[in-house]
């Protein structure tokens, strides 16, 4: 039988005394282990979704790993969100963290770049129906990377790489839209600690920016693009440990808004502003969560956008009342999930929720919203 997911209120937990309480209807995500993929064993670190066969369907890549050699996959849609075929990313297993898409050589298809722990990054080339081949190693990108992401940096319609690293200064190195990247230059910050990467306008100035998570009691922080050079903000009150950050508008005033996420169980709020510079956060949350991986998704149909928080244990969402005050609701199996993206797997103009679960199947979960909502 096929299981939805309806969360009742014993389930809540009231972020805020002025929280709003949905119903139990409001949200119900499709489980079922047809939507299940990858092997159990597989320490998956991170899922991307894009249509790398063309179908008009989103795919699945898996960076498999973290910091033991595995197999990476790319999972090919039936068109349902079921993940019936799938080919390998590279002949070889490694530590990989994270696998990034976009079109590297500006041929129209979606290439690959796996980023790894201690390991140069690796470039794989699409032929356009989801088969990748070995390009070539991004030099000097080896480091104790922990996240990255495929941004256009300089408007130039070429794919740059942004890599986040634990240790040591977090790079950016620019694509030449020929399948291949230029040497790396740090970013201006001498921070450490760096774990997440979020991207988005923040000053709406057409420029891509960067929010960098850091844990090891680090200060996040805020590059703002300024025609292709990065200019750092530290994140007021944000030392601790937070592994992913989340850039969009959750208070209802059309400013790009920061969420930091800590294993702890805190989240940190950082309502936007016409500047583009941020003040002290909002702190919401519960004691005892190990959040390690959040994205932004509209669940509830209600034109809010909620947040998917990925745990070791049970997920949680965040339902957003519209003005960033949060009820939070637990949700399937225990499991430590370290990655979490968001896409329409099926085709219903609905976005779902892929989850990367280290040491256990990773889970595609339908949004089964009723579609007037």
């Amino acid at each position: 039988m096929l299981k939805y997911l309806k969360l009742p209120a014993s389930l809540l937990v009231m972020a805020s005394a002025s929280a709003s309480l949905a119903s139990d209807d409001a949200i119900a995500l499709r489980d079922h282990p047809f939507w299940q993929f990858d092997l159990e064993e597989n320490h998956t670190a991170d899922v991307t979704l894009a249509d790398v066969d063309g179908d008009g369907d989103l795919d699945i890549l898996t960076a498999n790993g973290r910091h033991w050699a595995e197999q990476d996959f790319v999972y090919l849609n039936s068109g349902d969100g079921r993940m019936l075929e799938a080919n390998y990313l590279g002949n070889g297993k490694s530590a990989s963290y994270t696998v990034q898409a976009g079109d590297v050589d500006g041929n129209g298809t979606i290439d690959a770049v796996v980023v790894r722990d201690k390991l140069d990054a690796v470039i794989y080339l699409n032929d356009g129906t989801g088969n990748y081949e070995f390009s070539g190693l991004i030099k000097d990108s080896k480091g104790h990377a922990r996240s990255a992401a495929m941004v256009n940096a300089d408007r130039d319609d070429i794919p740059d790489l942004v890599i986040a690293t634990r240790r040591g200064p977090d790079m950016i190195y620019r694509g030449n839209g020929k399948g291949r990247f230029h040497g790396g230059t740090p970013l201006p910050d001498a921070g450490f600690g760096s774990t997440g990467l979020a991207t988005g306008d923040i000053d709406k100035d057409g420029d891509i920016d960067i929010v960098i998570a850091r844990r090891d009691d680090a200060e996040s922080v805020v590059m703002i693009n300024q025609a292709g050079s990065f200019r750092p903000f530290t994140l007021p009150q944000s030392k601790g440990d937070h592994r992913k950050a989340v850039i969009a508008e959750f208070t209802g005033d059309h400013f790009p808004d920061i969420i930091l996420a800590d294993t702890d169980g805190s989240f940190l709020l950082y309502p936007g502003s016409q500047s583009g510079t941020f003040g002290n956060p909002r702190t919401f949350g519960q004691a005892g969560d190990l959040v390690q991986a959040i994205a932004a998704i509209d669940l509830d149909g209600d034109g809010n956008l909620d947040l998917f928080a990925g745990c070791e244990g049970r997920n949680i969402i965040l339902q957003n009342d519209g003005t960033g005050i949060f009820t939070r609701r637990e949700i399937g199996e225990e499991a430590d999930s370290y990655g979490v993206a968001v896409g329409d797997m099926n085709g219903d103009g609905i976005d779902d929720i892929v989850v990367a679960n280290s040491g256990s199947a990773n889970q595609v979960f339908l949004n089964q919203r009723s579609p007037d909502q």
